[in-house]
């Protein structure tokens, strides 16, 4: 199974570029799977009912979160509804949705997913990651050999620990939520792969999506300051990953693509 995991989209330019270059992605690295975290889609904040059926319509197969994802009310009954949109599994009980999925491809073969939220440095009370994405995994295991993990935390530490405490148990182990990719992809010893963060599909000339001026304006004053998303240097980010046997990774690697330059205008 080849499996493509999108970083987090970021805004109208993250969702852009995604529509020009996830088709041809698809296409020439002939890809099983696409799974996309979109908690960023809708302004930064979010994302909608709308943006969700373009995300399916572009090739996405399974939609993941984080912090945001439950930002737009009007995105409530896709949750409560869609079997392949996610929002963290380690939400307090009774939030609506679900944290994990096994999407079925056509010729049978089925890929589980897991959405997990970091708790270091963060100021709300989640459910420990560790133990409910643990028992997530467990309730997975004989359904599907192949299972993917989005962690969307802030800390390095915490995710490189939960990816060694799941490993061997999940294929891989993706880091989300800082938007800049890393480049320690590897495959860990009992083959699991593992990315501390698969990086942003947006605006790579702004800070982390918004556009560097209000993002400045904000560390120099220390005011509230309205961010909007940056339309600089839009590209796709995100890894591929192979798998051939059960709970085993064969490979990861990165993907990084600019957003195709325009045409020039004639005159």
């Amino acid at each position: 199974m080849k499996i493509l995991f999108i970083g987090d989209i970021f805004g109208n330019t993250g969702k852009r570029v995604l529509a020009e270059r996830l088709e041809s992605i698809v296409g020439e690295r002939s890809i099983d799977v696409c799974v996309a975290n979109a908690e960023n889609i809708a302004g930064g904040k979010g994302i909608t009912a709308n943006l969700r059926k373009k995300l399916y319509k572009f090739g996405v197969n399974v939609i993941t979160g984080g912090n945001h994802s439950l930002a737009c009310p009007d995105s409530y009954n896709d949750y409560a509804s869609d079997p392949n949109m996610l929002r963290p599994h380690n939400l307090p009980p009774g939030n609506i949705g679900k944290g994990s999925a096994i999407f079925t491809l056509p010729d049978g073969r089925k890929l589980g997913v897991i959405n997990l939220l970091g708790r270091t440095f963060s100021q709300e009370q989640y459910d420990c990651p560790f133990r409910t994405g643990l028992a997530a995994v467990e309730d997975l295991l004989g359904s599907t050999p192949c299972i993917l993990v989005d962690f969307h935390a802030e800390a390095t530490s915490e995710k490189r620990a939960l990816a060694h405490y799941f490993d061997g148990k999940v294929s891989a182990v993706l880091g989300t939520h800082t938007h800049v990719q890393t480049a320690d992809e590897k495959i860990l010893l009992n083959g699991t792969a593992f990315i501390t963060d698969v990086g942003m599909t947006g605006p790579r000339g702004g800070v982390i999506g918004v556009k560097r001026e209000q993002a400045i304006k904000s560390l120099l004053t220390q005011m509230p300051v309205h961010f909007e998303t940056s339309e600089e240097d839009p590209w796709l980010m995100g890894v591929l990953i192979r798998c051939s046997a059960p709970l085993r990774a064969d490979s990861i690697e990165q993907v990084l693509m600019p957003r195709p330059a325009a045409a020039p205008r004639g005159r």
